[in-house]
């Protein structure tokens, strides 16, 4: 804000007009005092007027030198001790349309208010109308933004007008004191299709079908909600809007088609802690960066957007000795073309004494975009281009062999392009590759490398963009379901018992799905978050344009089902969330089944004396794999085969009068009588418009 005062304007703008005019005629004064701010328009910070009848008029315009006024100063009218004498009388406020700014505490505890009008387009600052303890009722007739604590200890308002066609935003504790809020009769508070507000308890929650914006700090705070669903029509999320929440679970529904996340929105949630990797990602967008790398940041592949302040809180201090924890370079992937603002920014207090270098892959979209922007970029060199001619030869692999070798010194920089198998080192392998990829003896290029998923983030992230992009576009396909029994250990005595169990529910199916149908989508299921905790392990085969993606699970052994256990929570562990055929529910009930299954159990230290039956009844998972096909050029998925292995087994005996009856492979004594089934879910022949 420039600090030029409405009496020095006057004297300037006196001085222009009667320069430019010969003759200058004096208006009618304006009650108000002002600065100049940097757009040339005024903030008001006094008034010398007088009111009448309550109603205190705020102007967009200082008619004596036709000059604009578009902001209240904070504080500018707060009621305190010494504060002018006509603000205990103000008891309508109306905000011309010009005025698009309220400053925090702008208007803050004033004694009569009882309604404000806003006419246009405003961002009321934070606590600007704090404890009005006698504000009925607010009207806007424009689009707001309301800062935290706007209405704070309004606890009379009743009524809020808001017109549905306009964007309104509203901070954490707005509007929660008001009346009007604690008399909203649902626990979703709205406004237009805009959620501003969450004021149930539940742990789990889907947002509704009519919201298209989730508000800043719409949740924020609420630490019952454990997990919720996102609608596909949920196109934004507001700054702050989860955050400080107890969500640990994030489901889109079929990845909606968001177009901006704040880069706050879930942080200080078990989500957004708990997500894998330095790299918050959702679809192909980087909402932040989560990592402390003091050194070279490289962003993964993958993403070909980064949101607005992405980076912000990267620059730290450390205790007393004031070092910082700053990433000193940040790579851009080749693939980015889309930057928001102060994208590459460390810290809202950091000022331009420090910034980190900006790298870019030469000639390439992300090189040109932020040159575009206006951003200074380092070019680099390509994968396997170590000399930086634009292309991969012979050359560059025998250089490649030296830095494997020790013979030549190299960089960070220097290391990345010649690291073409992405393990993170330079080895006698790179150089091999290099001279493969100079001679054209892969189906691949160098170029590919750089668009390829690499790390097991960039993998996992590869996978979910490709699911989005099917069920945004809602393809067809077809999914077969097969089951099959693979091996066996089973008495004769029992054997059909025991495989009536295995072959319940085995199915052999094949259905088509077409395209431009919603059962197309809620068909292709997609998981939002693969837990690393229950991922064994991830990789991406380039191969003929294609990139095969395998996540294999780990297996989950030796799970018990007991007489009285009602359902089978054990078997649904996280690999459930990519693979929904996986229900131990199945085998609960088909043993529940059989005969002797309520049998009273026996202690099983003392054996049959406290009850008639011994057992074991078990369940694992074995090899739980997802591969997935995906056209490296369009990013479309081709094919989806997911396959799982269970293990049943029985052990124990019962006791029939006095003879005990075996029901395992052993008969008389305690053993295992198993099966082991698999599951394969293949979805194929994609119809892709």
């Amino acid at each position: 804000m420039r600090t030029a005062s409405k009496k020095l304007i006057s004297v300037v703008l006196a001085i222009a007009m009667l320069l430019s005019a010969g003759v200058f005629a004096f208006a009618a004064g304006c009650d108000f005092d002002y600065d100049l701010l940097d757009d040339d328009t005024g903030s008001i910070y006094a008034f010398n007027g007088v009111i009448k009848n309550g109603v205190f008029t705020i102007v967009d315009v200082d008619e004596e030198w036709d000059f604009p006024l578009s902001a209240v100063a904070p504080s500018a009218f707060a009621y305190q001790s010494g504060s002018p004498a006509f603000l205990e009388n103000v008891t309508t406020l109306i905000v011309e349309e010009g005025i698009c700014d309220i400053g925090a505490r702008a208007f803050a505890k004033l004694p009569a208010l009882r309604s404000i009008v806003f006419n246009g387009d405003v961002t009321v600052g934070e606590a600007a109308f704090i404890d009005c303890k006698q504000l009925t009722e607010v009207t806007f007739k424009g689009a707001a933004d309301l800062k935290k604590d706007a209405f704070a200890g309004c606890t009379a308002l009743e009524k809020i007008d808001i017109p549905e066609d306009k964007d309104f935003s509203v901070g954490g504790g707005a509007l929660n004191d008001t009346l009007w809020f604690k008399n909203y009769d649902v626990d979703f508070v709205t406004v237009g299709t805009t959620l501003i507000a969450y004021k149930g308890s539940q742990a789990e929650e889907k947002i509704p079908l009519n919201i298209t914006a989730i508000g800043s700090s719409a949740f924020a705070g609420n630490k019952s909600l454990k997990k919720i669903t996102i609608s596909r029509y949920v196109e934004t999320i507001g700054e702050k809007a989860f955050a400080d929440s107890g969500v640990e679970e994030v489901e889109y529904d079929n990845f909606s088609a968001l177009t901006d996340v704040a880069s706050d929105a879930f942080l200080n949630t078990p989500y957004y802690d708990n997500y894998p990797g330095d790299f918050f990602i959702i679809g192909t967008k980087l909402i932040k960066y989560k990592g402390s790398d003091v050194s070279i940041v490289r962003i993964p592949n993958t993403v070909t957007e980064i949101a607005a302040k992405a980076f912000d809180g990267c620059y730290k201090f450390s205790g007393t000795d004031g070092s910082t924890f700053v990433p000193s370079a940040i790579i851009v992937p080749m693939g980015a073309d889309t930057f928001g603002d102060d994208c590459f920014a460390l810290s809202t207090f950091a000022d331009s004494n420090y910034s980190p270098r900006i790298y870019a892959y030469s000639n390439t979209p992300g090189m040109e975009a932020l040159t575009a922007a206006g951003y200074v970029v380092t070019p680099i060199p390509r994968i396997g281009d170590v000399d930086n001619t634009g292309a991969v030869e012979p050359s560059d692999a025998r250089q490649i062999l030296r830095y494997a070798l020790g013979l030549d010194d190299y960089d960070d920089i220097m290391r990345i392009a010649a690291d073409i198998d992405g393990n993170g080192m330079v080895e006698p392998a790179d150089s091999r590759l290099a001279l493969r990829l100079a001679l054209d003896l892969e189906d691949y290029t160098a170029e590919d490398l750089m668009n390829a998923p690499r790390t097991a983030d960039e993998i996992l992230a590869a996978y979910t963009a490709a699911l989005k992009k099917a069920a945004e576009q809602q393809v067809g396909y077809t999914k077969t379901v097969t089951s099959a029994i693979t091996a066996q250990d089973i008495d004769k005595v029992h054997e059909k018992d025991v495989l009536d169990i295995a072959k319940k529910n085995m199915v052999n199916t094949k259905k088509s799905y077409a395209s431009d149908t919603q059962s197309a989508v809620d068909n292709l299921f997609i998981p939002t978050l693969l837990s690393t905790g229950s991922i064994k392990s991830v990789s991406n085969e380039l191969v003929g344009g294609k990139y095969y993606i395998t996540v294999k699970f780990n297996d989950v052994t030796d799970a018990y089902l007991t007489y009285d256990t009602p359902d089978y929570t054990a078997a649904a562990p996280d690999f459930g969330k990519a693979m929904p055929f996986v229900n131990g529910q199945v085998f609960y009930n088909a043993l529940a089944s059989q005969k002797w299954f309520n049998l009273i159990p026996a202690d099983e230290k003392v054996g049959i004396k406290n009850g008639n039956c011994i057992r074991k009844y078990s369940l694992s998972f074995a090899e739980p794999t997802v591969v997935i096909v995906i056209n490296a050029s369009n990013n479309k998925v081709e094919s989806i085969k997911q396959t799982i292995t269970y293990k049943f087994a029985i052990d124990g005996y019962t006791l029939v009068g006095l003879v005990p009856i075996g029901i395992s492979s052993k008969m008389w004594k305690t053993g295992d009588a198993t099966v082991e089934r698999t599951d394969t879910v293949s979805y194929t022949n994609f119809l892709w418009k």
